[in-house]
């Protein structure tokens, strides 16, 4: 049974980090990526989660499936996608996100025996421009949570979200977003936050630096470890 964690969401997740800024040292020895939408050259929170998770669980391996789309709001990623709804937070030409993470899931476990243990999502900056994305974020990303988890036959699949801190005037309805990723993870069973800040930025104030991603994979790491041990 190969333990197996999935990412998903938005510029973040892909990844702002600089790999040749780690000095050859990536992933750790028995994590794999299989990243459906590389960025050349960068890595996203996968490296510091693999190595952190891999120092507090004794696992011989970890499958990490990846699919993230920079720009993409909540309403790209809806399973019941339509360029209608997408089109209120601009991501008409975006296409379903949510089917196509599936079907590379699909794709790499054909065959395999594998054991979901969570999915990390890192995602809402794109939401929290714009009125009623941000206004239906916390219905929005419920439903999100629950379909992937029918859609995996995983009831009680963690899902750790992270806290999105965009800096800047364009983000003008941050606070109603990051209200709903705290509400959803108070409220969803076995749904947890990871805190953001004091992550370092690029100078966009907007995107991860290599530190910062390495950090946040860490705390997605560390948070993931704690409540699976709550649900043991």
């Amino acid at each position: 049974m190969k333990p197996l964690v999935i990412l998903a969401g938005q510029s973040n997740m892909v990844g702002h980090g600089q790999l040749s800024e780690l000095g050859g040292r990536d992933l750790p020895e028995g994590a794999r990526l299989f990243d459906l939408n590389p960025r050349d050259g960068c890595f996203g929170p996968e490296i510091g989660f693999a190595r952190r998770l891999l120092e507090l669980m004794p696992l011989d391996e970890l499958w990490l499936v990846k699919y993230a789309v920079g720009g993409s709001s909540l309403l790209a990623w809806e399973a019941d996608w339509s360029a209608e709804r997408a089109a209120i937070a601009g991501d008409a030409d975006k296409g379903p996100l949510y089917e196509r993470l599936l079907r590379h899931y699909e794709r790499v476990t054909r065959g395999e025996e594998v054991e979901v243990l969570a999915c990390l999502w890192m995602q809402g900056e794109s939401d929290s421009r714009f009125q009623q994305a941000a206004a239906d974020y916390q219905a929005n990303l419920k439903r999100l949570i629950a379909r992937i988890r029918a859609d995996l036959d995983q009831a009680e699949m963690q899902f750790v979200i992270g806290l999105v801190n965009p800096c800047g005037a364009r983000f003008t309805h941050l606070s109603t977003v990051r209200a709903a990723q705290r509400l959803v993870a108070e409220t969803v069973p076995n749904v947890s936050l990871v805190d953001t800040a004091g992550l370092s930025k690029h100078d966009d104030a907007l995107h991860y630096d290599s530190a910062g991603q390495l950090e946040l994979g860490r705390r997605f790491a560390e948070r993931l470890y704690q409540h699976l041990g709550k649900t043991s």
